[in-house]
């Protein structure tokens, strides 16, 4: 188990953050909005080495495609007519073991989460399938 010194896993898990990875034409504005918000927020937490196992036991983070994610978001908030102006570096994950760092979201389970948490991301994702 990965735990940085002093850190406090009821503060982790307290503000806890969803990578979807879903496509973000699918994601209602405010998903969007708040995917993108997160992986800003979540910076420090790798900064400062937080542990992730909670994270990918529940299906809610892709370490190994936090920039491109990103990137994705903010073309889809673009093409909607938003103007993001937050760039973003890949986060450095070294100190994460191999299988954490390439592990992946079950897109799958995460659309049916997402859909079953909001009803204008199923009907988005009705229409863009």
């Amino acid at each position: 188990m990965i735990r940085p010194v002093g850190s406090n896993p009821t503060l982790s898990a307290k503000f806890d953050m969803r990578m979807w990875m879903v496509n973000p034409e699918i994601l209602c504005n405010q998903h969007l909005l708040g995917e993108h918000a997160e992986l800003h927020k979540h910076l420090w937490c790798w900064r400062k080495k937080h542990r992730i196992d909670k994270r990918i036991a529940g299906n809610a983070i892709e370490p190994s495609s936090y920039k491109d994610r990103h990137d994705a978001l903010e073309a889809e908030m673009k093409r909607r007519g938003m103007k993001p102006k937050s760039p973003i570096e890949q986060p450095d994950f070294s100190y994460l073991s191999k299988e954490q760092i390439e592990f992946k979201v079950d897109v799958s389970a995460s659309l049916s989460e997402l859909t079953r948490r909001c009803s204008d991301c199923s009907e988005r994702a009705m229409v863009t399938d």
